[in-house]
């Protein structure tokens, strides 16, 4: 082989070494990602597996003890057999109930003469004032704002809507000189369970007629925190596939990696003979002028 020959396949051994190198690299990079993503996968399968939820005790009406997720609903049901007769206040002694998107208020005077303010659902306000109307199953989607404006422009004013002296549905919760706080999302458990933990909203219970009173639910028989294992099933699944999908792909780079190491050798050993040729020629060639 000559001079020139051999210097170019040496050039051409070194690109390609090059080239081995680097993709060995990115090959343990993607390695190193992956044994993070398997260490996350882990810990969020412990997680679920630890998760806790709030649970409501109470007795139904058979004498049963019950035991239910706690809910907005179970909390507040002023019925002892299908709830705890408690409500929920925030730092600002606010009554939290459900958002007022499907509520209109309606300025009146009760029998003393003083104003006061109504809330109706829509459903409320169907059931009280429009069922007999030709157009009721098609208003059921209707909100109460709609509604109230139908009523207006197709019923007489002296029926009652803006006198009735109907109270809201929540209106046991709340004494004359307290205010609501509406969020539409106290309804959802988990954001329920986050906002009791968290301190930011507290419990309390009717001691006398119209005195509520704090509770701490963390020692209240009728609330408990317990580990939920309703999603471990489905969390276990998840776990296994995640982790047999990671140590295939991490075996696949592997077996990569090993065929990498195997060429860079047989690289390594062509580059040393092409080497030893280029010294021989560099001697043969240029030996006379030495």
């Amino acid at each position: 082989m000559g001079l020139a020959a051999s210097q170019g396949r040496y050039l051409c051994l070194t690109a390609r070494m090059s080239d081995l190198v680097y993709e060995a690299q990115q090959i343990s990079q993607q390695r190193l990602a992956l044994a993070s993503e398997t260490s996350d996968i882990a810990t969020e399968y412990s997680e679920k597996l630890n998760n806790r939820i709030l649970q409501a005790t109470f007795v139904d009406d058979s004498g049963a003890s019950v035991t239910q997720q706690l809910t907005y609903e179970i909390l507040t049901s002023q019925d002892p057999f299908s709830g705890l007769c408690m409500r929920i206040v925030d730092l600002n002694g606010n009554v939290v109930v459900p958002g007022k998107e499907s509520c209109v208020s309606v300025d009146e005077q009760d029998e003393d003469g003083n104003d006061v303010t109504s809330y109706y659902s829509a459903s409320e306000f169907l059931n009280k004032y429009l069922s007999d109307d030709e157009n009721a199953a098609e208003m059921s989607t209707w909100t109460v704002s709609e509604l109230s404006a139908y009523y207006n422009e197709n019923y007489s004013e002296s029926s009652g809507v803006t006198t009735s002296t109907s109270t809201s549905s929540y209106s046991y919760l709340k004494n004359d000189d307290e205010k609501y706080l509406y969020d539409e999302n106290c309804t959802d458990p988990s954001y329920l369970q986050e906002m009791l933990e968290s301190g930011e909203w507290l419990i309390q219970q009717l001691e006398t007629d119209s005195e509520w009173e704090d509770i701490v639910w963390q020692g209240s028989s009728s609330i408990s925190s317990v580990l939920d294992t309703s999603d471990d099933a489905a969390a276990e699944a998840e776990y296994e596939e995640a982790t047999a999908r990671l140590q295939k792909e991490d075996k696949t780079l592997e077996l990569r990696l090993e065929q990498i190491q195997t060429e860079e050798s047989s690289v390594e050993t062509e580059m040393d003979s092409v080497k030893e040729i280029i010294s021989k020629n560099i001697e043969e060639s240029f030996g006379t002028f030495a």
